[in-house]
C-alpha cells in the first residue's frame, strides 16, 4: 500500500494553472487577516515577494470591494468591513457556529485537548471552528482546511448517517491511505460505519496523521440528517484509547445538544413555525374554509380552484365540485352533507352527490358562509358594482335575508355567541362586530397594514377573536379592545382561511393559496397551499351545523 503524507495542498493546492493572480491576492488577505494589527505595504512585498506595483494594483481592487482597507494616517492595511458580512453568512446558517462553540469550548475545558466544528464539503470536511489546546504539543489543523470523509472522525460520522446511494458518490472513487491505518477498503469502511452510528461516535485512531487521534460525532438535523459535526484531537500520547472511547460517548451527548438547540432555527428556515403541523398530502391551489367536524373529529376543507372539497389528510378529494365549472368561495358544514358558495350561487350536496343549487342575483358574490348559534346558515355576498356587501342568514327561496349592508367587500365573518358575528374587511383594514338582535355594527379594530390584511376570523372561547392576515405571514390574537394580544408565525404568507378544531379544540388550522403567489414567494414558502394544524394552548369557540332556512311565514 502507498502511503500518502497528508497535507492541506493535496486537497487545496495553492498553485492551479491559470489562478496565480487569484493565488496572490489570497495570500495578500491571508497576511492581513492573521496579523495581530495592521499590515504596511512593504511588509507584505516581503512576505509575498509580490512586486510593487503589481502588489499596489492588487491591493486597489480588494479595497474597491471592501476586502481590505486602508488607514488614511499610517497607509497601513487591515481586513475591510465586507468580510463581516460574509462572515455573518457563512455563520448565520441556524446559528450553527454560536450554539456549537459553548460545546465546543466546554470540551477544550474538559479534556485540555482542541476541539473543532466541520461541515462536509463534497467528499470533504471543512473545519469552520476551532478552540486551542493549551499544550504546546497538540492538534492544530487550520480553519478552512478541507480533509477526506474517510479517515476522519468528522467525516466519518457524517458519513454514518448516510444513505447507501449518498455513500456510494463518496466512496465510489479510490480511497487514499495517509497512514498504514487508513482504511481504505470500502466494505470494510461501510462496516466500519455501521458501528459508529451504533454507538454515536467516529474515531480517527491514526488514519490520517501519525501519533493524533482524534474522536468526533455529527450534530443532526430534526429528520435525522446530518448537518456537521464536532471533535476533539490531541496527540496520542495524551489521548489513549480508553480516554478517546470515554470521550466519545461525551461528543455524542454534546452534538445532541446542539441538534436539539438548532432545532426551532432548522424549522424557522425551512418553512415552520413553533409546532406548525402538515396535514394535506397536497398542495390546494386555493385553500379555504376550513371547519372542524366534532362527529367524526375531522377537519373539512375546499380548494377553491380544483373546485373540490378535502378532507384533512386525505390524498383524494371527499367531494369533486368539477361539474360546477366555477370556482367555490366559501364552504359550510350542514347535519348532511355540506353547502358552498359557487359565485352568487349556493350549492348543497353530500360526499355522493350534488343535491341542490340556490340561484342567487347575478350581481352578488358570495364571499362568506358560516353557520349561527341559533342553527341558520349566514352569507357576505359583494355587489361589485355598488362596492357594498349584504349580510345576513339564507333563505331557499329568496336567498340572502339582508340584515347588514356594508361598504366594500367582506373577507371572512364568524360568530361570537351572543356578543353578535364579527366581519373581516381586508381591503379596509378593519374589523367590525354586528349585533343581529339590536342591528348595531361598530368597528372592533383597525389593522396597520404592516401588520398584513385581515382576510380570515376564528373566535375561541373567550369570544376573542383570531385573524389571518394575508401578507402577513401569521395569525393574530385580538384583545378586548381591538389589539394585537398575541401573533404566532407562519410559514406562509397568505392565510386564507383559520378555524379551531381538534379533540379539545387547542389546534388552529390553516389553509392558505399556492395559485397566483409569485417564483419568489414559493421558493421562500414552498408550504403554500397546505393545510397546517398549530397547537396554540387555548380553546376555540365550539362552531355547530348549519340549515338552509325554509321561507319565513309572512
Amino acid at each position: 500500500m502507498n502511503e500518502v503524507q497528508w497535507s492541506s495542498d493535496l486537497i487545496s493546492p495553492k498553485n492551479i494553472a491559470g489562478t496565480a493572480l487569484i493565488g496572490k491576492a489570497c495570500d495578500i488577505l491571508e497576511i492581513i487577516g492573521n496579523a495581530p494589527g495592521s499590515v504596511g505595504q512593504a511588509v507584505l512585498a516581503e512576505k509575498t515577494g509580490i512586486p510593487r506595483a503589481t502588489l499596489y494594483r492588487i491591493l486597489a481592487a480588494l479595497i474597491s470591494r471592501g476586502l481590505v482597507r486602508a488607514d488614511p494616517l499610517s497607509q497601513n492595511y487591515t481586513l475591510g468591513f465586507s468580510f463581516l458580512e460574509l462572515a455573518q453568512n457563512a455563520w448565520s446558517s441556524s446559528d450553527l457556529a454560536s450554539i456549537a462553540s459553548v460545546e465546543l469550548r466546554r470540551l477544550r475545558d474538559l479534556t485540555g485537548e482542541t476541539s473543532y466544528l466541520a461541515v462536509q464539503e463534497g467528499s470533504h470536511v471543512l473545519a469552520l471552528g476551532r478552540f486551542e489546546s493549551a499544550h504546546d504539543k497538540r492538534s492544530n489543523a487550520r480553519l478552512g482546511a478541507l480533509k477526506p470523509m474517510h479517515c476522519t472522525s468528522q467525516g466519518k460520522a457524517i458519513l454514518s448517517h448516510f444513505s447507501g446511494a449518498q455513500l456510494q458518490q463518496v466512496l465510489g472513487g479510490e480511497l487514499t491511505a495517509f497512514t498504514d491505518k487508513t482504511i481504505t477498503d470500502p466494505d470494510q469502511l461501510r462496516a466500519h460505519l455501521s458501528i459508529v452510528r451504533a454507538r454515536g461516535y467516529a474515531m480517527d485512531d491514526e488514519e490520517i496523521v501519525l501519533g493524533t487521534r482524534c474522536v468526533g460525532a455529527a450534530i443532526l438535523d430534526p429528520e435525522g440528517k446530518p448537518l456537521a459535526a464536532i471533535s476533539v484531537a490531541g496527540p496520542t500520547f495524551r489521548m489513549g484509547l480508553e480516554r478517546a472511547e470515554q470521550l466519545g460517548k461525551e461528543l455524542a451527548e454534546a452534538a445532541k445538544r446542539i441538534s436539539a438547540q438548532l432545532e426551532p432555527s432548522l424549522k424557522a428556515s425551512l418553512g415552520h413555525s413553533g409546532n406548525c403541523r402538515v396535514l394535506s398530502s397536497a398542495p390546494a391551489f386555493l385553500g379555504a374554509s376550513p371547519r372542524w367536524d366534532a362527529r367524526d373529529e375531522t377537519l373539512y376543507w375546499a380548494d377553491g380552484l380544483a373546485p373540490s372539497i378535502r378532507a384533512a389528510g386525505d390524498a383524494e378529494d371527499f367531494v369533486s365540485l368539477h361539474s360546477l365549472s366555477e370556482s367555490v368561495n366559501a364552504f359550510c358544514l350542514m347535519p348532511n352533507g355540506f353547502v358552498c358558495a359557487a359565485g352568487s350561487d349556493l350549492v348543497l350536496g353530500d360526499r355522493n352527490r350534488l343535491r341542490e343549487r340556490i340561484t342567487g342575483p347575478a350581481n352578488l358574490s358570495i364571499t362568506a358562509l358560516r353557520s349561527a348559534p341559533d342553527g341558520s346558515i349566514w352569507a357576505a355576498a359583494f355587489d361589485a358594482e355598488a362596492n357594498s356587501s349584504r349580510i345576513g342568514p339564507v333563505f331557499r327561496q329568496r336567498g340572502i335575508g339582508p340584515r347588514f349592508e356594508m361598504p366594500g367587500e367582506v373577507s371572512d365573518i364568524a360568530f361570537a355567541g351572543d356578543m353578535g358575528l364579527f366581519v373581516a374587511q381586508a381591503a379596509r383594514q378593519s374589523i367590525y362586530l354586528l349585533e343581529p338582535e339590536t342591528g348595531r355594527k361598530r368597528k372592533f379594530a383597525d389593522i396597520p397594514k404592516v401588520a398584513g390584511a385581515p382576510c380570515a376570523l376564528a373566535i375561541d372561547e373567550n369570544l376573542t377573536p383570531w385573524l389571518g392576515l394575508s401578507d402577513g405571514w401569521s395569525i393574530v390574537k385580538l384583545n378586548e379592545n381591538g389589539e394585537i394580544e398575541r401573533t404566532i408565525a407562519l410559514p406562509v404568507p397568505n392565510p386564507t382561511g383559520i378555524a379551531f378544531g381538534g379533540p379539545d379544540l387547542s389546534q388552529i388550522f390553516v389553509t392558505s393559496a399556492r395559485s397566483g403567489l409569485p417564483r419568489e414567494s414559493l421558493t421562500n414558502a414552498p408550504l403554500s397551499g397546505q393545510l397546517l394544524s398549530i397547537d396554540v394552548g387555548e380553546r376555540g369557540l365550539p362552531e355547530g351545523l348549519g340549515k338552509i332556512q325554509e321561507e319565513p311565514n309572512a
